[in-house]
């Protein structure tokens, strides 16, 4: 069934409100009243409701719309004067798109007219009232943004379909004092609109047709501060001689950071370097869209099974490293897989060897990557030197998909990957620090200027030189944030005016459980502990009680292929997604950060997982889910946890830096396993007064 769009109901509303001739109309023919609205089945038949003005009085009311006066004497033609709009409303934030013809760049395409081949167009966004031609299919509005904030819109091609004419694919708008929005940039200028006033209302970007009919695609990206907040698939028919069809041209909003009207959401974003969005193609193949500072743009496109084959060698390179074998963890088969990182029986040798397996792993899905977009060496380039220092990376991810890009583990180092392995050698400054017992984070490595990719070296040698820096995980601060549609927005922070609250939940046979829990306790002085040691206690304290960080210190796999978490005994029931609408799990305040730490987990990757993962942000509400990429061990999660949530809690950092210093935490004990873990969050999300 299709849904109803309450910003656009909202607005129609306020239409009939202000313009007597529409009302007229509305009351007399319905369907031409509405015609221009490209309303689906559901909103046509909402209106059904309102057969009287005073049905449309009492709507309005429903949808807040001020009234001016409680006259209701009504004016000449039956309508209670009430219903004039307030003059102070704030103004409408729909974002629009649409098309129009090379040489009349002012009059939008009706919606059901294809393209024509090999020729110019205009595409063009502008956001505000709902716009007469625009092709949008179900019209979102901006979140509130804070006053003057600059947001830029970028288009990105697809292979072989619509053509970017010319650099003039990046517009940026400006939130005004008002809330309206207003160009700040334009991209292309036609000559014929130069000096009026619809170039300070209207992004307008040159496009190509293709000469091939059929449907074809763009891509159009909003972001705020390097992040990305919507993304609007936009699709067009072309045919040689077009003809009236259904929806010939039309948008979608397929990603939105933000479902809703919270301008607390976004008063606290911090500026972001790249922003990175995975979408299936549709094809079999998978395009990557990337956007940061500087304007950086660009995309690529990986065919489904070449993605999915560096994404299983990735994988396989972290196994081996942690238990020995490329194949998934399986209890029943010690000591073949055992935990290689115990402590004590860690050697430099070890690691170097570990090091090396990732690094040439990572370097040739980075470089797939970087090849596919580029174009040029150029393109490559630029962003070796925008990624070279620390900053938050956000790749953003659809609930739909199951695709997962395992960017912690993207090195982009220069390497030759093909040398035996005792060619390499690691970096002498970081082998000094783990020596010597000094925080990588001081590093000069970790600051961005490694001393082993300095151009003072000849190439020959830096392409033998490896350097933990080199991972996007070991440098970058990185969140997934998923957008889902019936979800709230991903939050930017969860309100903890004091000590925050956790709720946890145990699996009781784990060794180091007791030390840990108590350690965990200890962070802050006041902190709420909600304890749980069976399942269905577990169940109960997640229902009952209103925490700001949710702890699963579990056992976890699938039965069935149904993915669960084992918390209490060996042998108890698992906790699984559908249990959370069961037992009426439900966080609206404060919505917390629920972490997954899972050891021993058998056969439960990001697959499976996100069905979990996407449960506790669809269903519970939570603000973000921490889960890892390959099962576990509970030494190393002991120590992840701990430096996290010390990080986290007791020194109020984002998460993304939080889970950054963990695995540094880590890597200085000469373990580089904490790559493994995922934060499905927004990599700013924090604890705030």
């Amino acid at each position: 069934m299709a849904s109803v769009n309450r910003d656009l109901l909202r607005q129609i509303l306020r239409d009939l409100a202000n313009d007597e001739t529409l009302r007229q109309l509305f009351f007399t023919d319905r369907a031409s009243a509405l015609s221009h609205y490209n309303l689906n089945p559901s909103e046509t038949r909402w209106f059904d409701r309102i057969q009287t003005p005073s049905d449309l009085e009492k709507e309005a009311k429903k949808f807040d719309i001020t009234l001016r006066s409680s006259t209701s004497s009504g004016d000449p033609k039956g309508i209670p004067t009430s219903l004039l709009a307030d003059t102070d409303a704030p103004p409408q934030r729909l974002v629009n798109t649409g098309f129009a013809t090379y040489d009349k760049p002012q009059d939008p395409i009706n919606y059901q007219f294809p393209l024509q081949p090999d020729k110019d167009y205009y595409f063009w966004l502008e956001v505000g009232d709902l716009i007469a031609g625009a092709i949008d299919e179900n019209p979102q509005p901006l979140p509130p943004l804070p006053a003057n904030a600059r947001l830029q819109v970028v288009l990105f091609p697809f292979a072989s379909e619509f053509v970017l004419t010319g650099d003039e694919y990046i517009g940026e708008l400006k939130q005004e004092e008002d809330g309206s929005v207003r160009v700040a940039r334009p991209a292309a200028k036609p000559r014929s609109l130069l000096g009026k006033p619809i170039m300070r209302q209207r992004l307008f970007f040159l496009v190509h047709a293709p000469p091939q009919p059929g449907a074809h695609r763009l891509r159009c990206n909003i972001y705020y501060q390097q992040l990305l907040i919507q993304s609007h698939l936009v699709t067009m028919h072309v045919r040689a001689n077009p003809q009236p069809m259904e929806r010939a041209l039309t948008t979608i909003v397929d990603y939105a950071l933000s479902h809703t009207l919270d301008i607390h959401n976004f008063a606290n974003v911090e500026s972001t370097k790249l922003s990175l969005m995975l979408n299936d193609n549709g094809d079999r193949s998978h395009g990557f869209r990337f956007f940061g500072a500087g304007d950086f743009q660009s995309n690529a496109t990986l065919s489904e099974t070449a993605l999915q084959d560096l994404i299983n060698k990735t994988r396989q390179a972290l196994r081996k490293t942690a238990w020995g074998d490329e194949q998934p963890f399986n209890p029943g088969k010690f000591p073949e897989q055992a935990y290689r990182y115990q402590k004590g029986k860690i050697t430099l040798s070890q690691l170097r060897a570990d090091l090396i397996l990732l690094a040439r792993n990572g370097y040739r899905f980075y470089d797939t990557l970087i090849t596919q977009l580029a174009g040029d060496r150029a393109k490559a380039r630029q962003l070796r030197q925008l990624m070279l220092t620390t900053g938050q990376v956000q790749i953003a991810t659809k609930q739909a998909s199951n695709q997962y890009v395992p960017a912690a583990l993207f090195y982009d180092y220069r390497l030759d990957a093909n040398l035996n392995e005792a060619e390499y050698t690691l970096c002498p400054t970081f082998v000094d620090a783990i020596t010597n017992k000094k925080p990588l984070a001081d590093t000069a490595c970790f600051q961005g200027n490694c001393p082993t990719q300095s151009e003072d070296k000849p190439l020959e040698e830096r392409l033998r030189l490896i350097c933990p820096s080199g991972f996007w995980g070991f440098r970058h601060d990185l969140g997934m944030p998923l957008s889902i549609a019936d979800a709230p927005d991903a939050p930017t922070s969860i309100s903890c005016p004091g000590a925050p609250a956790f709720t946890v939940g145990a699996y009781q046979d784990f060794q180091e459980r007791a030390a840990h829990e108590q350690r965990l306790q200890a962070l802050q002085a006041g902190l709420g502990w909600h304890y749980a040691n069976t399942r269905d206690d577990t169940l109960a304290k997640l229902r009952q009680t209103k925490p700001h960080i949710v702890y699963f210190y579990c056992h976890g796999g699938l039965a069935d292929n149904v993915p669960f978490l084992l918390v209490g005994q060996k042998g108890d029931r698992g906790i699984t997604r559908d249990n959370l609408d069961a037992y009426d799990i439900f966080w609206e305040e404060p919505r917390p950060l629920v972490f997954i730490n899972g050891c021993h987990t058998t056969a439960l990757e990001p697959e499976q997982a996100i069905n979990l993962v996407s449960g506790f942000v669809e269903s519970a509400y939570a603000a973000g889910v921490i889960g890892t990429e390959i099962t576990i061990f509970e030494p190393m999660a002991v120590v992840f946890a701990e430096e996290f949530f010390t990080r986290f809690v007791t020194q109020r950092q984002p998460v993304g830096t939080a889970v950054r210093a963990a695995r540094l935490k880590l890597l200085e004990a000469a373990n580089p396993l904490g790559l493994v873990y995922i934060p499905y969050v927004m990599p700013g999300l924090k604890l705030t007064a």
